[in-house]
């Protein structure tokens, strides 16, 4: 797909994913990403792009900058892992997952995104993880 088009379709996606994180959640957010490269090319001089997916997913992104300290942004993710919004804020663990239950999205990539892995390892979490699977199926 030509680079203009699919930054047009995903410049939509990311502001929509962006607006429900928002509405759900009540904070202020970002849209992220909007186009990648198309499957099987390189990102360096790439010709062919696709736009973000379709499909959202819940995420969190971990922060271990100076500023983060180990806190999460909240994420609106594709099929793909693509992130096509976040939380403008950083949150701590309970603040995090408070807000990733409002979202009434599945968890992205059952098995191994960092939101699942942490709900995982977390025993304060199995509410979140539980109301997820069950939103997936």
């Amino acid at each position: 797909m030509d680079y203009k088009l699919a930054l047009d379709t995903g410049r939509k996606r990311a502001e929509q994913a962006a607006e429900a994180l928002a509405r759900w959640t009540g904070v202020e957010t970002y849209p992220l990403c909007a186009v990648q490269p198309a499957p099987g090319s390189e990102r360096r001089g790439a010709r062919d792009w696709e736009p973000v997916g379709q499909q959202s997913y819940k995420d969190i992104a971990r922060d271990e900058g100076i500023y983060g300290r180990g806190n999460y942004h909240v994420l609106v993710v594709d099929e793909h892992g693509t992130a096509k919004a976040c939380s403008r804020k950083l949150f701590g663990w309970v603040d995090v997952l408070r807000l990733v239950e409002r979202l009434p999205l599945p968890v992205a990539a059952p098995g191994w995104g960092e939101l699942w892995n942490a709900l995982d390892r977390k025993p304060d979490a199995g509410e979140v993880r539980s109301r997820s699977v069950r939103a997936e199926a």
